[in-house]
């Protein structure tokens, strides 16, 4: 898949956002819909299938161990039943470790965009990538795709209340208006 067929967009992780007719209200709704080899019956629910795969971040000491509760989070989504459950067999501990046994690597790794950009292949799109910390997340998909197999952002109005302050310069924009009839 070339580069320039990648479309990635940041968004809040309180952002909104549709795919295949459900919306999804950000981050908290897509980790509740979403599923994974321990939960798979959410798989009965029907499509839209979200499944996640997770990787805890690095540790490298007992302290680490101890108190890391971070995960990269990759959020991937597909109207194919068959497609989700192989990524949730994916989810299931030890498959790694059997890939590599095998010599093989999984199907639906955590792809990072800025860092992963020559390993994502049209398999893997959409999904959506959180990188376990902070109120941002990615949007990563196939720019060509038809409209029905891409995550639209729900774009809301903001309404912003500024407190009116004195100005040493003068009123405020907008505030005065000179009438130049006089």
């Amino acid at each position: 898949m070339n580069r320039e067929d990648i479309d990635v967009t940041t968004i809040e992780t309180t952002t909104s956002f549709r795919y295949a007719g459900k919306v999804f209200h950000g981050l908290e709704d897509l980790k509740k819909t979403s599923c994974y080899f321990y939960n798979k019956e959410k798989l009965e629910n029907g499509s839209p299938y979200v499944v996640l795969v997770d990787k805890l971040y690095p540790c490298f000491d007992s302290e680490d161990y101890a108190n890391e509760d971070r995960f990269y989070q990759n959020y991937y989504l597909t109207t194919d039943r068959e497609k989700a459950e192989r990524i949730c067999l994916e989810t299931s501990v030890g498959f790694e470790r059997e890939c590599r046994e095998r010599g093989e690597r999984p199907q639906y790794p955590i792809l990072e965009p800025m860092f992963s950009m020559s390993k994502i292949e049209e398999r893997h799109l959409p999904y959506i990538y959180y990188h376990g910390e902070g109120s941002f997340m990615e949007v990563v998909q196939n720019r060509n795709a038809a409209p029905e197999d891409k995550i639209t952002v729900i774009q809301t109005e903001s309404h912003y209340d500024f407190e009116r302050i004195a100005c040493l310069y003068g009123p405020p924009p907008g505030e005065f208006e000179p009438d130049l009839n006089d």
